[in-house]
């Protein structure tokens, strides 16, 4: 089974980070790919990201969003997760902006991954104890031991 610590660097981990627009966040969130080494091309991923933004947002109820895309701009699958001090809309069908975003890319020969570790992103997002704790989390290395916590 897919594990998402396994595509987790801990320089892909944030909190507390201030965006004033989706489009902010997924900027830093791929910057934090981009700062770990993650990509070939983070120019190419932040276009494809936000172009899968225009198409559906990514937003999901309850103050979480998971923005993603398959890309070129990176050989390998990444994660790159933040807290918001401030919601971000992502355009969530609760109309709730999310304080708790996890950003997925992946390479576009690895769809079957991509959608693996997309759904049980939506599932840590919809267990109410681990989105609170995460939202909650005092720093980067509590939300990443969280993280590893509920993925075993």
């Amino acid at each position: 089974m897919a594990l998402v610590s396994d595509y987790l660097d801990p320089g892909c981990v944030a909190s507390g980070l201030d965006a004033s627009s989706s489009t902010e966040a997924i900027t830093t969130l791929v910057g934090l790919l981009a700062g770990a080494g993650k990509l070939k091309d983070e120019r190419k991923l932040l276009g494809d990201v936000l172009a899968r933004e225009r198409l559906t947002p990514t937003g999901l109820e309850e103050g979480c969003a998971v923005p993603h895309a398959q890309s070129d701009a990176l050989e390998s699958t990444a994660i790159a997760v933040a807290t918001f001090k401030n919601p971000v809309d992502f355009g969530a069908p609760d109309g709730r902006g999310a304080t708790l975003v996890f950003l997925l890319a992946g390479p576009k020969n690895c769809a079957g991954l991509h959608l693996k570790l997309l759904s049980k992103l939506a599932r840590f997002m919809h267990d109410p104890a681990f989105r609170d704790a995460a939202k909650a989390a005092r720093d980067t290395d509590a939300l990443t031991s969280l993280i590893r916590e509920r993925d075993e």
